[in-house]
């Protein structure tokens, strides 16, 4: 029998973060997460960039968001805030959801550069994609959607469930920001959303009129995007596309291995390499 209780009564985080100085760099976190999955990472990346990393919208601490929310209505509020910061161009660092994003946004013209981390969007057939949905759909229950009382589920079990999905060792992620992770999926409104978006069976089917830098990063232990729901063919024959593992790491790395990935990160924004 699943317990429920109230949701841990944490503040809600800030909308955003924009620190640092140089050039500019947007970083989109995971489906039910919020910026501050990017924390452990931002310092060290704000000494020769300047970071905006956002929280999307219908997400804990971020703008409500216009129902149905989808993955295209999701970058058109990346690309909004940042046309707010003045920047026409950014490099884009996103992971799983925040991943496609990224890369729906460099689409648009909007990116230097693209690091994908474990980024959603690369499956091979519409099954791969609907195992996917069904897994994102467990957390329905967790966070209160479809419950009789509409109560999440006790905040210290939603953390004991939560993290081992997102890293490989959860020992190595500091309580605090633990316990913000956890809080995060229960204020989520649109999981519903965009487990029905018409865009989630097809995926993000532009990379080959990317030219810009790319990289993907691929953690050796995701237990949300294993390499199976990847397509065997989605990161090859491409000429500006760089792909690497990270060994010994989960879905969301920067949490148990924010050195790895900030160096990955500072690696991917300084390559130049284009299409001839």
């Amino acid at each position: 029998m699943v317990e429920h209780g109230s949701v841990e009564a944490i503040p809600a985080p800030a909308s955003s973060l924009r620190t640092g100085r140089g050039e500019p760099v947007v970083l989109l976190h995971g489906f039910v997460l919020t910026w501050q999955s990017w924390e452990p990472v931002i310092e060290g990346l704000a000494r020769d960039h300047e970071v905006l990393a956002l929280t999307l919208p219908g997400h804990f601490g971020g703008p409500p968001a216009d129902h149905p929310a989808t993955i295209p209505a999701l970058a058109d509020y990346v690309e909004a805030r940042m046309d707010e910061a003045g920047w026409p161009t950014a490099h884009l660092v996103g992971n799983s959801l925040g991943g496609w994003l990224a890369f729906e946004l460099a689409a648009r013209g909007r990116a230097r550069t693209v690091t994908g981390i474990a980024p959603a969007g690369f499956w091979p057939d519409a099954r791969a994609a609907a195992a996917l949905v069904r897994k994102f759909r467990a957390f329905g229950p967790l966070v209160g959607l479809g419950t009789p009382d509409n109560r999440p589920v006790i905040p210290s079990m939603l953390r004991s469930l939560l993290l081992p999905l997102l890293v490989h060792n959860p020992a190595a992620v500091p309580n605090r920001l633990a316990t913000a992770m956890a809080a995060a999926p229960a204020h989520c409104t649109i999981i519903r959303d965009l487990a029905e978006d018409p865009a989630i069976p097809t995926g993000f089917a532009h990379l080959p009129t990317l030219d810009i830098p790319i990289t993907v990063l691929l953690p050796e232990h995701d237990r949300i995007i294993p390499p199976h729901l990847y397509s065997p063919t989605a990161f090859t024959n491409h000429p500006t596309l760089e792909v690497r593992p990270l060994p010994a790491v989960g879905h969301t790395p920067m949490l148990e291995a924010p050195t790895l990935l900030t160096t990955e990160i500072r690696t991917a924004t300084t390559r130049t390499h284009t299409r001839a």
